[in-house]
């Protein structure tokens, strides 16, 4: 006996509902693999065009090093790809929580006089 017709609408909107939340995740993925190669372009681009003998580059590279400014550990990758809104705003505001650079910390400062110091040194 031949199943019935419900039965294969409600199997075929089932594998509908399964099809379309693996073309959510491959999109995705797509699209990080998009970030990630715009990422890769962007950094060759700039090593080739920079000249590491450059004056102002060796004069910027001195002041990073001075002030103890290292990269991050996992490359911050900027969200160049097509997303849906949502998506999209949720993955711009964590590319701006890992590019801003950590806030040095402050230590508060406070002038001294002569006499402040000797009773700070109990004399």
């Amino acid at each position: 006996m031949r199943e019935l017709p419900w039965t294969d609408t409600a199997a075929m909107l089932l594998a509908s509902a399964e099809w379309s939340t693996q073309q959510a995740r491959d999109s995705e993925n797509v699209a990080m693999l998009v970030d990630r190669d715009d990422f890769w372009l962007t950094s060759e681009y700039r090593s080739w065009i920079t000249d590491p003998d450059d004056p102002e580059v060796k004069r910027q590279r001195a002041l990073r090093k001075r002030d103890g400014r290292k990269p991050p550990d996992q490359p911050p990758l900027r969200p160049v790809a097509l997303r849906p809104a949502e998506l999209d705003d949720k993955r711009r505001d964590e590319y701006k929580a890992r590019a801003e650079p950590p806030a040095p910390a402050r230590q508060d400062t406070t002038e001294m006089t002569a006499r402040g110091f000797a009773a700070l040194l109990n004399m």
